[in-house]
């Protein structure tokens, strides 16, 4: 299973997350690309960790409201979001050249994640813009989604992730969070063995519902991210559960 968490989300002066601390204990970074957050500098910086612990760097590409931490709907169009995906894309691309580094993965970030998966046009949008810059790249998404369903056909890499420091309802839906909330390292550690070994997930409800993966993530930004990260990499040793990176 891979282990992945959004990180590079600082701004200037502004620090989110403790991405050293936490870059110990995953084996995918999914690094902001300076438009719902980050800024290059933070990107230099976060890429230079990856390439310290070992740990696969992938884009995560938002749209360009660092206001709203990519989080807030914006009414764009296909080739806006096609060329906003590219030019996210080769800017993370020339820090991982310059570190001799080759990207692993594609995420879309906060809402783009559901706008791909539930609307046609911007989920053909988006793989066409990561199919014509690396089709090698995986694409993490939930599996059975739209945009999963399109990427398979067009024979490109998806990667079905759960998000096991989040909630979800009973159809499978995740609950976006506007701002992050800590939640109990041995809650959600708990959760992602679930997904490791029974693939099942359980929901607001307390209804479990399928959810087979490939990779699961969890959130740089939550306050207690490092703690968390740490407590699912302890419970997959104590399982005998392996953390491997996608590519490997």
């Amino acid at each position: 299973m891979d282990l992945n968490v959004d990180m590079g989300e600082s701004f200037g002066r502004y620090k989110l997350g403790n991405d050293e601390e936490v870059m110990k204990y995953i084996t995918s970074a999914n690094v902001a690309c300076g438009f719902h957050a980050g800024d290059p500098l933070v990107m230099y910086e976060t890429v230079r960790l990856a390439k310290k612990y070992g740990v696969a760097v992938g884009a995560h590409t938002g749209l360009e409201d660092r206001r709203g931490f990519g989080r807030r709907r914006m009414d764009i169009t296909p080739d806006e979001l096609k060329s906003d995906t590219l030019y996210q894309l080769g800017a993370l691309d020339a820090f991982l050249k310059f570190n001799g580094m080759a990207m692993q993965h594609v995420k879309p970030h906060g809402i783009l994640y559901r706008m791909v998966s539930d609307d046609e046009k911007y989920a053909g949008a988006y793989l066409e813009a990561v199919k014509s810059f690396n089709p090698e790249l995986f694409i993490m998404i939930p599996r059975g989604t739209l945009i999963w369903k399109l990427g398979t056909g067009m024979g490109l890499k998806m990667a079905a992730e759960i998000l096991v420091d989040l909630s979800y309802d009973d159809d499978g839906n995740w609950v976006l969070e506007r701002t992050k909330k800590a939640r109990s390292p041995e809650e959600v550690a708990e959760r992602a063995v679930m997904v490791a070994m029974k693939k099942q997930i359980n929901t607001i409800s307390g209804k479990l519902i399928s959810a087979e993966a490939d990779t699961i993530c969890c959130h740089g930004d939550s306050p207690n991210a490092a703690e968390v990260v740490s407590k699912i990499r302890e419970a997959f040793e104590k399982q005998g559960i392996s953390l491997k990176r996608l590519d490997s």
